[in-house]
């Protein structure tokens, strides 16, 4: 297993980085488009947490710059129809706190937005990975108690990050109807744009 590289940025494509690590060696890494978008310019020095997938007709390394990102996506392709592919895909739609925030609250609407993962999919991540999720004192849980404005937001078209990022600005602690939270939600992504 190789667990974190170091090394400097060679080339930077689409879905996947080429980190030299010394001795004339590069390494191909896939990672999250959301991932390799903060990475800094070629030719500078990055820490990548990797995960080595053996299949039987390639070795693939998928790097992260987060730990936590790593240990999500170790735990998404234990899941029978999630691979590596597929839970890149995930991780470049959510990233690992609101995973386990859809896991934990039974969201599968919310994983159902993730290009390639169905309802039956969603339900076995569910199933499977429920009160497994270890996450850092410092995660934030950025919208517990929103779902219902997530789901009517994602109704209404907008993508599962839009709907996200605006249920995480609705004040905590008032009380709220459902109404006045969607309404705020969507005053939140009116003034984004």
């Amino acid at each position: 297993m190789i667990s974190k590289i170091s090394g400097t940025i060679y080339a930077k494509h689409i879905d996947h980085i080429e980190v030299e690590v010394g001795n004339g060696i590069t390494l191909l890494v896939y990672m999250p488009p959301s991932n390799i978008n903060n990475i800094n310019e070629k030719d500078t020095l990055e820490n990548i947490y990797t995960s080595l997938q053996l299949r039987q007709d390639s070795i693939m390394i998928f790097g992260f710059l987060e730990l936590q990102d790593r240990l999500t996506f170790e735990k998404l392709i234990t899941i029978s129809g999630v691979g590596p592919r597929l839970a890149i895909a995930i991780l470049s739609t959510m990233n690992s706190s609101e995973i386990f925030q859809a896991i934990e609250s039974e969201n599968s609407h919310l994983m159902t937005q993730v290009p390639g993962v169905g309802k039956r999919t969603a339900d076995r991540m569910i199933l499977e990975l429920k009160g497994k999720f270890e996450l850092p004192q410092n995660s934030i849980l950025t919208f517990e108690g929103n779902n219902e404005v997530i789901d009517s937001l994602t109704a209404l078209g907008y993508s599962a990050k839009e709907a996200q990022s605006a249920a995480s600005k609705i004040p905590k602690g008032q009380n709220l109807s459902l109404e006045d939270r969607i309404r705020i939600a969507l005053q939140n992504i009116s003034s984004n744009d």
